[in-house]
């Protein structure tokens, strides 16, 4: 049940790209830092508005949100016992890979449950972007330098929200719960000290996740029959190994799914317009309710046309 109602929830994305003419332009070494502040103002801008899109997306955001919170701990519960019955296991093992002195760089991945938490590190997505520029540098494709580079650009930009607004909430994680459904303790100032105690929501690794697949998703309209139902796939491995490792609750993800979705198609749209010389953008996110009589199913559905 937790596997289903989870995956419903990420499986009802879905984008429609109409523009086969887009023009890509080339971008400057450092345009994924110097188009920040842009894609800030931006993503504010589309995020608060008066538009009916805009009202459907916090609805759905919150309505999602106030329902995964209510079935938090039985999700996490049930997530642990389902890892364990499938060899899981529901401790996290990546390991420091690269140190400087006693400070870890870099930590990997070392079995298939700590891959899977991986998928939203953010080394991954930088990974991805560094691919995607040097395969554009290598073939001379503006579509592929303007990926990396947005991929990176929507990837830092996200974070400055994503931090404010973790520690504005101050969540526990699931593994640090000092109560049911953990505790909540706004602008602690021991956050810093104790980063695992205040961070729970929103979740940072969903975001990361979900712009690098909107930006990739927006620029290859033609692979998204690979795009979509692989990237979705490892959404949806990411956010089960999360609940099992209790670094994130299930109601820790629409938010950040919203926030990683809003600046991967603000900043796909940066370095590219169509060939009559303007951009074309349009999105919703709406709740979805389902009875089938035997199973009562929530959810959001993400649309996206340019």
């Amino acid at each position: 049940m937790v596997l289903k109602f989870f995956l419903f929830f990420l499986l009802t994305y879905q984008a429609i790209a109409n523009d086969d003419n887009i023009i890509y332009t080339k971008p400057k070494t450092f345009d994924f830092i110097t188009n920040i502040p842009h894609t800030l103002k931006e993503s504010w801008n589309s995020s608060f508005n008066t538009k009916l899109e805009t009202i459907g997306v916090w609805a759905g955001v919150i309505s999602s949100s106030v329902i995964f919170y209510i079935y938090d701990e039985k999700i996490y519960k049930h997530t642990k016992i389902f890892a364990k019955k499938i060899g899981l296991g529901n401790d996290d093992h990546t390991k420091p890979m690269v140190k400087i002195g006693n400070f870890n760089i870099f930590r990997g991945p070392t079995d298939t449950g700590s891959a899977m938490y991986f998928i939203g590190d953010g080394w991954l997505q930088a990974f991805t972007a560094g691919a995607f520029v040097l395969s554009g540098s290598i073939n001379d494709d503006n579509r592929a330098r303007q990926t990396g580079s947005q991929i990176l650009n929507s990837l830092i930009s996200a974070s400055i929200p994503i931090q404010v607004l973790k520690r504005a909430s101050g969540r526990e994680d699931p593994n640090r719960a000092s109560r049911y459904r953990g505790n909540w303790r706004p602008f602690n100032k021991n956050y810093i000290n104790d980063v695992s105690a205040y961070d729970a929501v929103p979740s940072g690794h969903m975001m990361a996740a979900t712009s690098t697949l909107t930006v990739i998703d927006s620029n290859y309209p033609e692979y998204q029959t690979i795009v979509r139902p692989v990237g979705l796939t490892l959404l949806s491995l990411l956010g089960f190994q999360m609940v099992n490792n209790g670094v994130h609750w299930i109601s820790d993800y629409p938010l950040g799914i919203a926030i990683g979705y809003i600046f991967g198609r603000v900043a796909s749209a940066q370095g590219k317009s169509s060939s009559e010389g303007h951009k074309i953008s349009d999105w919703s996110i709406l709740p979805i309710y389902s009875n089938d009589h035997e199973h009562q199913i929530f959810g959001t559905a993400f649309s996206m046309s340019y």
